[in-house]
């Protein structure tokens, strides 16, 4: 048996929801490498996915993780091999990875879980990112509130935002940034990312054209053959609460969605390929 535990970042509505859902559709309806292992005697609890896989098939989208929840699912995975993997995926409302960033505090959980988890995969939407054309002088011009107070911009250029983040978790994580040694697998997904593609396309050009110093920064600390930029669309296209899709009703959702793969520009509808990447180099 083989224990894997994954650290999942991602902010609000970066479609962290959508992918653990659809994952479970296609890890229980249409198994590739990876499919769901049963008749061990474990005991498993994916009602959460279950749910949200239910209001995709009724061609909806799902809510979001409450922003104050935090929660493990395990799946009871079984490889193409019969090697039995138990991968631990967290559960958690993404306004708390904000607030980590925010506050420049990291519970004991999150410290935890930092030191822990054997690869990190990171959620980023990149119509959702904010950058600044101008953005330094966006960003050295702080609001003054009294002569002797200062405040932090309330919205920060993104690539500023994500490079300030990883530092402050590869700190608690015990990771050196000088060295691209002793690093975990990191596979960066950007989601949803039927609203930015662009034929031809590679996902590492569309990271590097949207968030170029974050680009560069991942560049520059992780080791090239530990690390793989994905674009995600759960879903291949949007939904919304009630707008009952018929091809998500007719077809069901494990038809739906895609993945493109590092360094390709063609669409693959095995939504497991990132996870199966991240697992294979763990």
């Amino acid at each position: 048996m083989r224990n894997s535990e994954i650290l999942l970042l991602g902010g609000p509505n970066s479609g962290k929801t959508h992918y653990a859902g659809q994952l479970f559709g296609r890890l229980k309806r249409r198994p590739g490498k990876l499919k769901i292992r049963t008749g061990d005697g474990a005991s498993v609890n994916l009602s959460a996915l279950e749910d949200v896989l239910t209001q995709l098939e009724d061609g909806n989208s799902a809510e979001h993780t409450h922003a104050d929840q935090y929660s493990e699912i395990l799946f009871p995975l079984i490889d193409s091999n019969q090697i039995s993997i138990d991968l631990y995926w967290p559960d958690y409302g993404g306004e708390q990875l904000y607030q980590v960033f925010k506050q420049r505090e990291i519970s004991s959980d999150w410290r935890r879980r930092l030191q822990s988890t054997d690869g990190w995969l990171i959620f980023i939407r990149l119509s959702g990112e904010k950058t600044y054309p101008d953005a330094l002088s966006k960003l050295t011009s702080i609001p003054t509130n009294t002569p002797n107070e200062t405040s932090r911009p309330e919205i920060w250029d993104a690539n500023v935002y994500w490079i300030e983040l990883l530092q402050m978790l590869c700190h608690v994580a015990g990771l050196n940034l000088s060295s691209k040694e002793n690093k975990p697998p990191l596979a960066i997904v950007l989601s949803c990312f039927d609203e930015v593609l662009e034929e031809g396309q590679l996902p590492s050009e569309a990271l590097k054209s949207k968030l170029p110093l974050f680009y560069s920064f991942i560049q520059t600390t992780w080791p090239n053959e530990i690390t793989s930029i994905w674009g995600v669309s759960s879903l291949g296209k949007t939904l919304q609460p009630n707008s009952n899709d018929d091809d998500f009703i007719d077809e069901g959702p494990e038809y739906q969605g895609w993945v493109i793969a590092p360094e390709q520009s063609n669409k693959d509808s095995d939504l497991t390929a990132p996870l199966s990447w991240m697992l294979d180099n763990i």
